[in-house]
């Protein structure tokens, strides 16, 4: 894997012949585990790009902190989880961050692009939409079909017959309408049951908006949990999506309901949540984020027989870095050739 150590150096270009254009040199910095496959598919999305590998191609380790500040000097483009504030002045030469997660909340909450606002952001939503969508439909189907009573039982060897549901005829309420809700939609729509969502901006159309069967504003969402039989949390974390469930929504909620959030644990109040189970407000909860992760051993959570908890691995799956490295080398293509970037985080609206 070639690395030019002297990328961006002032005095290194300097030395190229006079009356000479050096040929374009970008400098991608990869900070994440990627196989050397995938090293060689982004150095070859162009001859200008000259990758930077943080990691050594199979090795868990974590990179040195100097060489990693090294590169971070060097680098034009950077493909991370992650982009802690302090690394703002480790990279001057740095103008577009790719990240390798489907949210920007973390970065955004830094304050990354009021310290940089010419630096161009881009997430990489989308790549989690079969494995979390299907991970809605089998905590939907979780609940519908009893298991929480069936694993209980298990685990004291006792035959005691129940009545399972159907989910078909139910209806579910998708709470943001991204690219994982879309495809929950489709399996939900599968099932036989009624779709419906909410939406911060529902006069924004794209694709699949016809396949529900009504789109709701922010403001009527109170209404809309009224009447649903799932909730399913899928929308940003932004500040006006914090807590967004609450005790007053709870309670709007059907003493049958099961809520079911794979976005972030900050859009659920997470006290209040606890309580509506304990006084059978709502039926159940499939949770997969939460307010602090680890969860901590002390959380009423654990303990709750109407409750499953996944450790946020609905977006787990072995095709991943197939699908993150093709986003990121049809971004860099498009970066390299002055198009607009796929997943655009729009600092005003938070995602």
């Amino acid at each position: 894997m070639a690395v030019r150590p002297n990328i961006g150096d002032d005095a290194a270009r300097d030395s190229e012949p006079s009356g000479l254009s050096a040929p374009r040199v970008v400098p991608v910095l990869v900070n994440l585990q990627a196989d050397a496959e995938y090293l060689r598919e982004i150095e070859g999305v162009d001859s200008a790009v000259e990758v930077l590998a943080a990691y050594e191609p199979g090795s868990e380790s974590a990179p040195d902190e100097s060489k990693l500040d090294q590169m971070l000097g060097q680098a034009e483009v950077l493909f991370t989880f992650r982009f802690p504030v302090e690394w703002v002045d480790k990279a001057p030469h740095l103008k577009w961050v790719q990240l390798a997660s489907a949210g920007s909340d973390t970065v955004l909450r830094e304050g990354l692009l009021n310290l940089r606002p010419d630096l161009l952001l881009t997430t990489s939503s989308g790549v989690h939409e079969v494995p979390i969508s299907e991970h809605i439909v089998a905590m939907i189907l979780y609940f519908s079909r009893g298991f929480h009573i069936a694993t209980r039982n298990q685990a004291r060897h006792a035959w005691e017959r129940y009545k399972p549901d159907e989910a078909s005829g139910k209806t579910v309420c998708l709470v943001g309408y991204g690219p994982i809700a879309r495809r929950a939609r489709t399996l939900c729509k599968g099932l036989g049951m009624r779709v419906v969502a909410v939406r911060a901006s529902i006069a924004e159309q794209q694709a699949g908006f016809e396949a529900v069967e009504r789109f709701y504003p922010l403001e009527d969402l109170d209404a809309l949990l009224a009447e649903s039989d799932y909730v399913v949390i899928a929308a940003p974390r932004t500040p006006r999506s914090e807590r967004m469930i609450g005790r007053d929504q709870l309670k709007a909620m059907k003493s049958t309901a099961v809520l079911v959030n794979i976005s972030r644990g900050a859009l659920v109040d997470e006290p209040a949540l606890i309580e509506a189970l304990r006084e059978g407000e709502i039926a159940g909860a499939a949770l997969d984020v939460f307010t602090q992760e680890p969860l901590p051993e002390s959380s009423a959570l654990w303990d709750m027989p109407n409750v499953l908890i996944t450790p946020h691995v609905s977006g787990g799956n072995p095709h991943y870095m197939r699908r993150v490295t093709d986003l990121f080398c049809d971004n860099l293509r498009r970066y390299l050739a002055g198009d607009p970037l796929r997943n655009l985080v729009d600092k005003e609206r938070g995602y």
